[in-house]
């Protein structure tokens, strides 16, 4: 039989990047023109999405077994949620985060299990993004994905969507949450002086970092034995898709590969970003962002799309990876 959890509301996706003074100075000048801009990628395309629907006191919520109605208290989905560390920007070297989406979509969104025999709802386990303290409301959680018996839904979808408004970009202080947190910066934590600016500030050109690179014919393919963490994204442009596959172990990743079927330029972006994660703890990987990886390449190409999302797949694999560990 087929268990449906279902949940009525407003869908939200929501993402938070980091960003460089300069782009703090651009969201400030352009407000919500900065939508327009290319970085529109950072939030649809998902480097750091949360996609979920709003819980709250509009969201109904009914489950159901083989067509029947079944009992379920939804007071469970706040109270038994498995939430998602949110710490790693705040242990990270990133100064500025920017926060991009949308969180009023009304429409419905399906979890379903194929071959269930019996329902239990203490074996749901809800993945919930607490997202209060940045949006100042309280009690703003985001369902993100659900689990069921130790599995993920066989299927997922949403229907009937009435539209949506985006939220004004918004710039977050880390420094300032750090210190009413209490939580000292990677920086201040190996003795670096706080006031020098960072690596984003000052790019260095694009291969001063690069690796001489030959794609070769065919799909770039770097396998990675045992690989716990996979992200997967196309490409806007040549909408052939970019692999990350990583093996992590005890937080910091010891290999990373995968595979990019598109053009020369997806390619190189993958080879790279496989060498710059290599050796790196995930909360020093969920920072980085495109500008980052154009210091290890040979070239950076604007009117492509492929570094955003080699970093988009990268950081799918890493909040796989922290959904399974969870």
């Amino acid at each position: 039989m087929d268990l449906i959890l279902k949940l009525s509301g407003q869908r939200c996706d929501l993402s938070l990047h980091p960003v460089s003074p300069k782009t703090v100075e651009r969201i400030g000048t352009l407000g919500r023109k900065f939508y327009a801009k290319k970085y529109i990628h950072w939030w649809r395309n998902g480097n750091t999405s949360t996609c979920g629907m709003k819980y709250g006191d509009d969201c109904a919520v009914q489950v159901s077994l083989g067509g029947q109605p079944v009992d379920f208290d939804a007071s469970a989905i706040p109270d038994s949620a498995v939430l998602l560390r949110r710490r790693h920007y705040l242990e990270s070297k990133a100064r500025y985060l920017a926060l991009l989406g949308y969180d009023d979509e009304h429409c419905t969104m399906h979890w379903i299990w194929r071959n269930v025999t019996s329902f239990d709802p203490a074996r749901f386990d809800f993945f919930v993004h607490r997202w209060d303290r940045v949006l100042g409301e309280q009690d703003f959680l985001i369902v993100d994905d659900v689990r069921y018996n130790g599995s993920f839904a066989d299927e997922q979808d949403w229907g009937g969507s009435c539209g949506f408004s985006l939220v004004d970009p918004r710039i977050i202080d880390l420094d300032v949450v750090r210190r009413e947190m209490g939580i000292e910066t990677v920086a201040a934590a190996h003795g670096a002086d706080a006031s020098a600016e960072s690596p984003e500030e000052l790019p260095l050109a694009p291969s001063a970092k690069a690796t001489p690179f030959i794609a070769g014919k065919g799909p770039y393919v770097r396998p990675v034995a045992h690989a716990n963490a996979v992200g997967e994204r196309s490409c806007t442009v040549c909408k052939d898709s970019i692999r990350v596959e990583l093996r992590i172990e005890n937080e910091v990743i010891v290999d990373a590969g995968g595979m990019a079927e598109g053009c020369d330029y997806s390619k190189e972006c993958l080879a790279a970003l496989a060498r710059m994660v290599i050796g790196k703890s995930i909360y020093d990987c969920y920072p980085i962002t495109n500008e980052d990886l154009h210091e290890h390449l040979t070239r950076v190409m604007p009117k492509l799309d492929c570094d955003y999302f080699t970093v988009g797949a990268l950081k799918l694999a890493l909040r796989n990876w922290e959904k399974a560990a969870a």
